[in-house]
């Protein structure tokens, strides 16, 4: 496992890069909204002004805030996105190994229910290459929103079912295997300009897990010397998801 400076100074680099990406863009979404609120409330002005005088009012003075397009996008169909603490080596489990690849897309439907699919992928060695880390993973997660009006931001419930493989590998052993999983999960989902999307979520449940272990002997031959199988109640995700909706 890599050591906690190592840890620390990736979670640096990721909430700077974050920072610096995010600021900017939220700078420029507010400095437009004041702008369209300030030519708003002018024509509002106007628009006084003209019934007081009995002038004829235009379409164009009777704009009002409620006409102001929004800075997110505000009935989203479709959600792309990624769980950055996988990039940086932090697993579902909290477990701090190496990076992992991961992808998914959400489809919303009748104003609060929604399905999404995740992957996610790893095949690196770490450790200074003393250890390996394989997997892959499959998640299909059906939502429920608690807000009622196709916003889909805010708090959500669902549950999820998961399949994948695994082949970790240290100087002394290798642990191989398939697993699959249910639960329930969670998360609260936040929109900071257009379609870009913060998301904090957490899934658990029950996961069955087939453990093959192997062992090497003095040859260098490696030696299957026990098989398990294993269930048991699990923390399955644990996520802080950037996205992009649309």
């Amino acid at each position: 496992m890599l050591t906690n400076r190592a840890f620390f100074k990736r979670m640096a680099i990721v909430t700077c890069f974050a920072y610096t990406v995010l600021l900017p863009i939220d700078a420029r979404a507010c400095e437009q909204f004041t702008e369209v609120n300030t030519n708003t409330s002018g024509d509002t002005t106007a628009t006084q002004q003209r019934v007081q005088e009995n002038l004829p009012v235009f379409a164009a003075d009777s704009v009002t805030a409620d006409t102001v397009p929004s800075r997110v996008v505000e009935h989203p169909k479709w959600n792309f996105g990624t769980n950055l603490l996988e990039w940086i080596g932090v697993m579902p489990n909290l477990k701090y190994t190496t990076w992992a690849a991961n992808v998914y897309g959400e489809f919303y439907f009748k104003k609060q229910f929604s399905v999404r699919l995740t992957a996610a992928y790893s095949e690196h060695h770490y450790s200074k290459g003393e250890k390996f880390q394989g997997f892959t993973s499959y998640i299909v997660e059906p939502r429920y929103w608690i807000r009622k009006d196709a916003t889909f931001q805010g708090f959500s419930c669902g549950i999820y079912g998961q399949l994948g493989d695994y082949n970790d590998v240290d100087p002394d052993r290798k642990y191989t295997g398939h697993f699959w999983g249910a639960g329930l999960s969670a998360g609260y989902l936040y929109p900071i300009w257009k379609g870009l999307a913060a998301e904090f979520s957490v899934r658990a449940g029950y996961r069955s897990t087939e453990i093959k272990k192997y062992v090497y002997n003095s040859s260098g031959d490696r030696c299957l010397c026990q098989r398990i199988d294993q269930n048991r109640f699990v923390l399955s995700g644990f996520a802080l998801n950037l996205s992009w909706r649309f």
